[in-house]
């Protein structure tokens, strides 16, 4: 009896003991700083998708266009602070590549550019390009001006009988903050 008397009499005393005063003003001062990690382009090309590059002359070329309409918007260019794009290329073609990421506004004005050479493949073995471009807080706003990307693949070769294969795959990490909760 004396145990249920004494219980009864601290518990309401812990209770009160443990709460503090919450500061509601400070639900300003917080950041949520998620990290999204998406697909960006991915494809695998043969000899036969290759054309004859118009402006380099002993060159092949393959070029697409990819909408990337969400960089243009108001939440990007609020809350984006970095972008990291990554790119994996595996080339089993005995001759070098170029790389080329054009973005694009609405107008087709170019504000941003990735370029990076892909190494050559050795006697069909393939062999892996990594390369890495950070888009730092200071360019994001020339990233987030644009809503397509022009992807042009440079074969430094006009002979259409090579034999191999090029596979692209890429991600980008964006960096985000929300500050304004």
């Amino acid at each position: 009896m004396f145990k249920n008397l004494l219980f009864l009499l601290l518990f309401p005393l812990f209770l009160v003991s443990c709460v503090k005063d919450t500061d509601l003003d400070q639900l300003n001062d917080v950041v949520i700083t998620p990290v999204v990690e998406v697909n960006f382009i991915y494809f695998t090309l043969q000899i036969d998708d290759f054309q004859a590059d118009p402006l380099f002359e002993g060159n092949l070329i393959v070029t697409d266009t990819a909408d990337i309409r969400f960089l243009n918007d108001d939440f990007a260019l609020e809350n984006i602070k970095e972008a990291e794009f990554f790119f994996r290329v595996t080339n089993t073609f005995p001759v070098g590549l170029d790389a080329n990421f054009i973005f694009l506004s609405e107008d087709n004005q170019p504000f941003y550019e990735i370029n990076f050479p892909i190494q050559m493949g050795e006697d069909g073995t393939p062999v892996v390009t990594e390369f890495t471009q950070t888009v730092t807080e200071a360019d994001i706003e020339l990233l987030t001006l644009n809503d397509k990307v022009v992807v042009s693949i440079h074969l430094q070769s006009s002979n259409q009988n090579l034999q191999g294969i090029l596979n692209l795959q890429s991600k980008t990490i964006y960096y985000l903050e929300f500050s304004d909760l």
